[in-house]
C-alpha cells in the first residue's frame, strides 16, 4: 500500500463512519485532511492550495502551525456551502461507494435522484485519485511531513525570516 492510498481509505472510511461534515477533525492525518482539501477545492478561491503546497519547502512550518486548521475550516465551509452538512445514508453511500466507481451509469440513479453537485463531488473524488496534479501536491505534502516530522533536520530560517522575526521583537 502507499501512502495516496491509505488517505483515500482513510477519507472513505471517516465519511461512511461520520459523515461528510463531521469526519472534518483534528483527528485526521494530514494527508487524509489534504484529500479533503483538494475535493473540495474551488477554482479561482481566495485561498490558492497549489501555491500553498508550493510553498511548503520554504514555509514548512505553516504544516503544522496553520494549515491543518485552515483546511478543517475551509472543508467545513465548502461542506455547508454545497448542502451536504447532513447528507442522507442514501448519499453517504452513494458518495463512497467504489464498485464500479468509473462506471458513469452508476453516478445517475433514475430512481433516486441525486443532487447534481453530490455528482460532481463523486466524479472529483473519482479523478483525482489519477490526477497527476493532485499526485504531485500529495507527494510534496507527505515528503515535507516527513522531513518537518524528522528529528534528523533542522530547518534553518531564510534570511526574511530572520529579519522578520527580528522586526517582531
Amino acid at each position: 500500500m502507499n501512502a495516496k492510498s491509505d488517505a483515500f481509505r482513510s477519507v472513505i472510511s471517516h465519511i461512511r463512519n461520520s459523515g461528510l461534515y463531521s469526519a472534518l477533525n483534528a483527528d485526521l492525518s494530514l494527508p487524509s485532511l489534504f484529500v479533503y482539501r483538494y475535493l473540495l477545492d474551488q477554482p479561482n478561491d481566495i485561498v490558492n492550495l497549489q501555491k500553498d503546497i508550493q510553498d511548503l519547502p520554504f514555509f514548512p512550518e505553516r504544516l503544522n502551525a496553520s494549515y491543518q486548521d485552515e483546511w478543517i475550516i475551509f472543508c467545513k465551509k465548502a461542506v455547508s456551502k454545497l448542502g451536504f452538512k447532513d447528507l442522507s445514508k442514501l448519499n453517504l453511500a452513494f458518495l463512497t461507494d467504489e464498485l464500479n466507481a468509473d462506471d458513469p451509469r452508476r453516478l445517475i440513479d433514475h430512481e433516486y435522484q441525486r443532487p447534481e453537485t453530490l455528482i460532481w463531488l463523486k466524479k472529483r473524488l473519482i479523478c483525482m485519485q489519477d490526477s497527476e496534479e493532485f499526485d504531485k501536491q500529495f507527494q510534496q505534502l507527505c515528503l515535507i511531513e516527513s522531513l518537518f516530522s524528522g528529528n534528523q533536520v533542522a530547518i534553518l530560517k531564510s534570511q526574511q525570516q530572520r529579519k522578520i522575526e527580528d522586526f517582531i521583537k
